[in-house]
């Protein structure tokens, strides 16, 4: 019994040297903290940044069927629904061919085969969009880009888009930075 009550009394050192130098780590951090130097890139991103602060959301859920044209269908569904502006929440399905514009390529790449839609992301608007889509192939690779059209639905697309309200976007000529049509985010009326 004595290595018992040895060991005992070593441990309750140990528990009081941790609290104590937590309890020092503690009184340090709570001390003022020096002034972080402005970074001139976060200054920058924040002149850039468009904030929009809404509670609500409509959440569009829709299915597409083999043979469908998955950018074509979602660009008949946002012209249909009216969408001025909305963001893809979430999409999986599966994909017999793939029309994918990989980076800094000025063409669409056709792949045929079984693709599993891993990701797709982006905004949407009636008239205008850009949207990534990453697929997982029958071998386990991944491919992903620029969605084009001649994405063709296999089995299906499980699609959820969140229509932002009191938004509208836009694509406009980025003069100053890449010369390309780029997203402009504008006020819009309410939802009714």
């Amino acid at each position: 019994m004595p290595f018992l009550n040895l060991s005992a009394k070593i441990f309750a050192a140990g528990v009081v040297l941790f609290a104590s130098a937590i309890s020092t780590a503690a009184q340090n951090s709570a001390a003022t903290p020096e002034a972080p130097e402005k970074d001139p890139s976060a200054a920058k991103l924040a002149a850039q940044h468009e904030q929009i602060v809404d509670e609500r959301m409509r959440v569009h859920v829709f299915r597409l069927r083999p043979g469908d044209d998955l950018l074509e269908s979602l660009r008949a569904y946002a012209h249909a629904q009216h969408l001025h502006a909305a963001v893809v929440l979430t999409a999986a399905g599966s994909l017999t061919q793939a029309a994918i514009r990989y980076a800094n390529q000025p063409n669409a790449t056709l792949s045929t085969g079984h693709f599993e839609i891993v990701s797709l992301v982006g905004t949407l608007e009636d008239g205008g969009e850009h949207l990534h889509l990453s697929l997982g192939a029958e071998n386990g690779t991944m491919i992903g880009g620029h969605l084009m059209p001649g994405c063709k639905i296999y089995t299906t697309g499980e699609i959820v888009l969140g229509e932002l309200p009191d938004v509208r976007f836009a694509r406009e000529l980025d003069k100053q930075g890449s010369g390309w049509e780029e997203l402009k985010i504008y006020s819009a009326a309410p939802f009714k």
